[in-house]
């Protein structure tokens, strides 16, 4: 009766093995990769802790030069406001209108020349033909 109970239960084994093969796949593989890296887990940790502290400092700097080009784009864009009131002050005086085309020429060159007020103040008189005192 054993040899019998025996057959049976390779039998059943055998065919359970050829239809849930991965199982055991899996099972080897799970024990062999503890086996491998269970001598080694806190460098594997450190390695992450090291990602994790370089992730924190490369954001950190995007945030830092983000808020940067945020401060001088503002900056940019009150020297525009302020220097658009000037011209179109100066405009009025001289009973003229300020169009969408002087505008953008106003733009440009305070774009262009934001750092510089002596060239802003030079390429304004050229362009419109009338100084801005700061």
């Amino acid at each position: 009766m054993s040899l019998i109970a025996t057959k049976l239960f390779i039998k059943k084994s055998w065919l359970w093995l050829k239809t849930y093969w991965y199982f055991p796949l899996a099972l080897f593989y799970t024990v062999m990769m503890y086996i491998i890296f269970r001598k080694d887990g806190s460098a594997a940790v450190g390695a992450l802790d090291i990602k994790s502290d370089s992730f924190k400092a490369q954001m950190k700097t995007i945030d830092a030069i983000h808020k940067a080009e945020k401060d001088e784009k503002e900056k940019i864009n009150k020297k525009f406001i302020e220097t658009l009131d000037k011209v179109d002050v100066e405009l009025k005086k001289n009973n003229e209108k300020l169009d969408r085309t002087k505008k953008k020429r106003v733009k440009e060159i305070v774009e262009e020349h934001s750092q510089d007020p002596e060239k802003l103040a030079e390429l304004v008189k050229e362009s419109f033909g009338f100084e801005i005192m700061e």
